[in-house]
């Protein structure tokens, strides 16, 4: 498929992201946190829905039916979020993430609700045969985070933002007026750093060119099929 289409594509979703981001900033400003909440949930659907088209454009997912219905997966463009996060870090995380007296200490590829995030993404949402390796194996569980957002918690929470919520006997479940203020301030927040994130100043809007987005890419084309693993082991990160 033509490149041109996946960057004008990429371009459009960022742009609805940041217009879905301004309406939720106003609705900060009039003290409408579910709406604002609910919004911010959204433009992050939005910026996910970019990165997907990033990682087809530059063949770490080939496309396919199924990633199209990827873009139009609630769920899967908010495991996609989680991966826009960690991209993405605030400034105490990224002090935390960058402090020099750990330089030369052994680290893992990504953490490990990345990994999972990736992992959901690749053997549940857009499936495919070729899906068959699997990093970082082991017996512990699935980072809960990762897990509550599969089973769809996440998107639950955004139809209660907008919704009331009614039970089998007709009680009230839950009120969008529930949402408080903190919770709506801290999804604007991090749909702001995640579309500045793919804002880069000296580029065109998409994945920047960084370590994170090198192993990014290369850890989808293994799990694609489009990678040996003796290839990505090769890489000096992976060992």
């Amino acid at each position: 498929m033509n490149s041109c289409k996946f960057k004008r594509a990429i371009a459009s979703s960022i742009e609805n992201g940041d217009r879905l981001l301004q309406d939720a900033k106003y609705m900060m400003e009039l003290s409408r946190f579910p709406t604002s909440y609910a919004l911010a949930i959204f433009a992050q659907e939005e910026y996910a829905k970019a990165l997907l088209l990033c990682l087809v454009d530059t063949g770490a997912i080939p496309w396919s039916a199924n990633v199209g219905r990827a873009l139009r997966d609630h769920v899967c463009k908010q495991l996609v979020s989680v991966i826009l996060d960690y991209l993405s870090p605030d400034t105490e995380e990224f002090l935390a993430r960058y402090n020099f007296t750990q330089i030369g200490k052994p680290r893992p590829i990504f953490p490990t609700d990345v990994i999972d995030a990736i992992h959901m993404i690749c053997y549940e949402r857009i499936p495919h045969e070729n899906y068959r390796w699997w990093i970082d194996p082991g017996e512990r569980p699935i980072a809960q985070k990762v897990k509550a957002i599969a089973d769809g918690k996440l998107d639950q929470q955004k139809q209660h933002a907008i919704y009331v919520h009614v039970g089998k006997t007709c009680e009230v479940c839950s009120l969008p007026s529930q949402v408080s203020e903190a919770a709506a301030k801290a999804e604007v927040d991090r749909s702001q750093r995640i579309g500045d994130h793919l804002r880069p100043y000296d580029g065109a809007p998409g994945l920047r060119d960084t370590l994170d987005s090198e192993k990014l890419i290369a850890f989808f084309r293994l799990l694609t099929g489009t990678l040996s693993p003796e290839d990505f082991g090769a890489n000096w990160w992976a060992r």
